[in-house]
């Protein structure tokens, strides 16, 4: 993904000198590295793994979709049907005099001659838009084809090698201009063209192709036809499980390292400053940007992993892609045993049926599962995979004993390729003992390498394995089936690596790290998971901000289920994060922790403010709209309890996806209820704006008050449209109050005739105020990231960072539509820093303060006192018709008296004294960063 890049300047953040938590004493081995007998795990906290009391009535949970998935085609689907419609168009465009068998791939090669020669005649015109087809079929495909490694590739590699062949000749004949095809093409087609078209639209196949390998610009050798590899059309859509598969993983790849760039430039900016002696800069908006930017990833791996199985619905799990992936040659040799050794009859069925191979590749899948699960695990099915599998097909004794022999084998390659920390002194013997279990199947061995290999897969293979995580998560399950709720894993330290693990010499995912994810985070997510915030409570919009802690909390849950690649995808992010910050690692959580309290203390500190505030509600409980958000917000602290281990909350990915909730549902959804539940945040910007067009106050005066109002100048429901005018100011906070434009401007007119006269006008008008419909803070008016957030609407995203070559290549698929996603939201989260940086219900109670102070300042209290329990209604009726009035309405403002007060002067100066008095650091969470020009 193309970088964003960003000038940053610093934040001073206080460090918090909590001590690290410690996981505890090492428990007795059981076979998983972990203690598991009750008498060797002490009893899990309950009581301190969640604190306060679960908000009883959450805002109903958005079940959130994947933000990337909205018209954008599944690469799957556009490869194969931009084939299957070259194929189609080849075939119909040659006339049935020319030989050749038209079901195989080879007549391609014969209808390119074909045309190539009717061309020269004049006879044949080529469709233009059938080389956007052919494009797209040889970029995929070619993709693949330089990742595959050993057996089976024979009829994808021939196939290729007919398309870049016809390419060489039909992109130098004459070509018609661009015509609707789409009356040739079925409902189907149609719908599937049409979700990628709009896409493609800037895409011209006329363009200049860079990739000579690809596109070759001058003749290539004819190939030869292949009758053992003469695949047909219809074999294509079914003998693609690997070449799917493949792309399925070079995607991950190019995902993951998006998650790999967008915590080294995080780490890179922290190491900056601190090179430059500033103090702790703020992380958040950074650390919340890393973590947005991997939900988006995660639910863009859970897309692309249901449309593979909709294109093979035998890939369940990542154990059978994988058997169909690395083990073919063994996929060979037990077809082979399955017709030699098992009933001929079952053989056949499974031909017309789910078809042999399908079954074999289930067969090995499952039998790598096993590998990965620990032995001690009860879903383990070593016991019974062979046994079923030759019950099945009816194989014999001599059978089942060739299968034992190739299940022991399995279990030596997944030793070799992800061994945990005490395999690893082995692996030299273990390579031998695999080398005379296979010989001459080198291909699938090759010394200290990996399945995903790093020159293909620099970011999900080689030392960065995303299968050796898999293998971790799975072996991890038995632990969770063995520990029942109400212990606490206890870990063996030292069964994964060296320990203590230490950070700043980390060099590598696979080895460096396991120590630390089994030891120190895994274990306190199952805490979390089971005892804490993720297992009592299902939050609102935990779909759109908290796909991980999601998925953590489903595999912890179902711990006998196989693990995902989006679970495992998440979690290797999580692991890259670690990696790509290793050198601040330390600091960084400390910063987090720190960060994260400093919130809640805000929150302490405004609510014990308030409680000495006489004239507000907010105090006394009968706000409901604030009692219930602070509840809800205050409910959020327990994701930083000091019960769980410090790396396992703190580390980057987990760091932001707690500041990703804590930002956009606390403090800015639920804030933005909570900052003007009195109607506190209108009546202070409205007057601010009065005060500002009479020139009371100008800009730059009162900086907490420019910085609010900026935040909040879009706010429909704070202004109703653009800044009022002077002669406006009391119609339009009427009508922002929730009145109708005429009964606004009877309050106008009234309040005008009342600054004229100089009458006191106070008419609470309860019988009109229970019709008005005030209009809520919209978060997603405010805040375009938490729009596209809430909304998952897109529609008029811009692409700003691919080069017109990546466009050309990318536009159209997820990827590339995930990509451009991900830079809008970010780029937003840049811009709305400011906004977000606010602490909205801290702002909400200091402007509550201002209110209720202001009108004992302004001696408005012989007039409300009276009101009882309408006082609240009877000071907004103050408020503007007299306040605003005189600013609106009087020759001199300024002076003008009201309760022998001058209210111009009077109400600037205490606003300039009560909000300079502010210490900003109190009204932000974070410091936001200034771009460097």
């Amino acid at each position: 993904m193309p970088q964003r890049k960003k000038g940053r300047q610093n934040n001073k953040k206080k460090k918090n000198n909590k001590k690290n938590n410690k996981a505890g004493n090492k428990g007795n081995g059981n076979g998983n590295g972990y203690g598991g007998a009750p008498n060797t795990a002490r009893q899990a906290p309950v009581g301190q793994c969640l604190e306060g009391q679960r908000p009883s009535h959450f805002s109903e949970n958005i079940n959130g979709h994947d933000s990337c998935q909205d018209n954008v085609p599944s690469f799957y689907v556009r490869y194969k049907e931009a084939t299957k419609r070259f194929m189609d168009y080849m075939i119909q465009k040659t006339p049935e005099y020319v030989e050749g068998n038209r079901k195989s791939v080879n007549f391609i090669v014969v209808a390119a001659d074909w045309m190539a020669e009717s061309a020269t005649s004049g006879s044949f015109v080529l469709d233009s838009s059938i080389l956007k087809d052919l494009k797209i079929s040889i970029r995929m495909r070619s993709r693949a084809a330089k990742s595959i490694f050993g057996g089976e590739n024979t009829g994808h590699v021939h196939l290729l090698s007919c398309l870049v062949y016809c390419w060489t000749i039909l992109v130098s004949l004459p070509r018609s201009r661009k015509h609707d095809n789409k009356q040739d093409q079925t409902e189907e087609e149609i719908a599937n063209s049409n979700r990628f078209e709009a896409l493609m639209e800037e895409e011209d196949e006329d363009e200049e192709e860079t990739d000579e390998e690809m596109f070759p610009s001058t003749p290539v050798p004819r190939p030869e036809p292949m009758p053992e590899v003469a695949l047909t059309i219809e074999e294509l859509k079914t003998a693609d499980d690997r070449n799917d598969i493949i792309l399925f993983l070079l995607n991950l790849d190019d995902l993951m390292g998006m998650v790999r760039t967008q915590y080294s430039v995080l780490s890179k900016n922290l190491l900056y400053h601190k090179s430059q002696s500033a103090p702790t800069p703020a992380m958040v908006e950074e650390t919340i940007e890393g973590a947005v930017a991997t939900k988006m990833l995660i639910q863009q791996v859970q897309q692309l992993g249901m449309e593979l199985q909709q294109q093979q619905s035998h890939l369940t799990t990542p154990y059978r892609m994988l058997s169909t992936l690395v083990l073919p040659e063994m996929a060979q040799d037990l077809a082979y045993i399955v017709r030699e050794h098992g009933d001929s009859t079952s053989s056949s069925e499974l031909e017309h049926g789910r078809g042999l191979k399908k079954e074999i590749a289930i067969f090995l899948g499952d039998c790598l599962e096993c590998h990965f699960r620990s032995r001690s695990d009860s879903f383990n099915k070593s016991d019974t995979v062979i046994k079923d599998f030759c019950t099945r097909l009816k194989i014999n004794e001599s059978g089942a004993s060739e299968i034992q022999k190739m299940f022991k084998g399995i279990e030596i390659l997944v030793m070799f390729e992800a061994p945990m920390y005490p395999e690893v002194k082995t692996t030299r013997t273990m390579y031998k003992n695999a080398q005379s279990k296979f010989p001459g199947h080198t291909s699938v061995l090759p010394p200290g390498s990996s399945w995903l290999a790093t020159e293909n897969m620099p970011n999900i293979g080689g030392d960065r394995s995303i299968i050796h995580t898999l293998r971790l998560l799975q072996k991890f399950s038995a632990t969770i089936t063995d520990t029942p709720d109400d212990i606490q894993i206890e870990p063996k330290r030292g069964s994964y690596g060296p320990t203590p693990w230490r950070a700043g010499r980390t060099q590598k995912i696979r080895g460096d790290l396991d120590e630390l994810f089994m030891s120190d985070i895994l274990p306190q997510w199952v805490l979390m998971c089971r005892n804490g915030i993720m297992g009592k409570a299902e939050l609102p919009r935990e779909n759109d901000i908290l796909a991980l802690f999601v998925l953590m909390r489903q595999f912890v849950k179902a711990p006998g289920s196989p693990v995902s690649f989006s679970l495992t995808f998440g979690l290797h992010a999580m692991l890259t994060a670690i990696l790509e910050t290793d050198k601040i690692f330390n600091e960084s959580l400390e910063i987090n922790e720190t960060i994260f309290n400093d919130y809640f203390q805000q929150l302490e500190d405004v609510s014990y403010s308030l409680g000495s505030e006489r004239d507000t509600e907010l105090s006394k409980h009968k706000n409901n709209l604030w009692t219930h958000n602070m509840t809800m917000v205050a409910f959020l602290k327990n994701f930083g309890l000091d019960v769980f281990n410090k790396r396992a909350l703190w580390n980057p990915l987990c760091a932001g996806t707690t500041f990703s909730i804590l930002c956009f549902f606390g403090n800015l959804e639920a804030g933005c209820a909570m900052i003007d539940c009195q109607v506190q945040l209108r009546m202070t910007l409205h007057l601010f704006h009065a005060l500002k067009i009479n020139g009371i106050i100008e800009e730059g005066q009162v900086p907490i008050l420019d910085w609010i109002h900026n935040c909040f100048k879009k706010s429909r429901g704070v202004w109703e449209g653009p800044l009022p005018r002077r002669g406006e100011l009391v119609q339009r906070f009427w009508i922002c109050f929730g009145l109708n434009v005429t009964d606004a401007k009877k309050m106008a007119d009234r309040s005008k005739l009342s600054v004229q006269r100089r009458k006191v006008f106070v008419d609470t008008h309860e019988e009109d105020w229970e019709t008005r419909r005030i209009k809520p803070i919209d978060p997603a008016a405010i805040a375009k990231c938490y729009h596209r957030i809430r909304n998952h609407d897109f529609h008029d995203v811009v692409d700003k960072y691919h080069s017109d070559d990546q466009r050309r290549r990318m536009k159209g698929t997820e990827i590339y539509s995930c990509a451009v996603r991900a830079h809008d939201i970010l780029d937003a989260i840049d811009d709305e820093q400011q906004l977000l940086a606010l602490n909205l219900p801290v702002c909400g109670g200091m402007m509550e303060q201002f209110v209720c102070s202001l009108g004992r300042m302004l001696n408005w209290g012989p007039i409300l006192d009276p009101l009882d329990d309408h006082k609240r209604q009877g000071y907004v009726m103050v408020f503007a018709q007299h306040l605003l009035g005189i600013l609106d309405f009087a020759d001199d403002p300024l002076t003008h008296d009201f309760q022998s007060a001058p209210v111009g002067e009077w109400s600037a100066k205490f606003m300039s004294s009560f909000f300079n008095n502010l210490d900003p650091p109190n009204v932000a969470w974070f410091q936001s960063f200034e771009r460097n020009a």
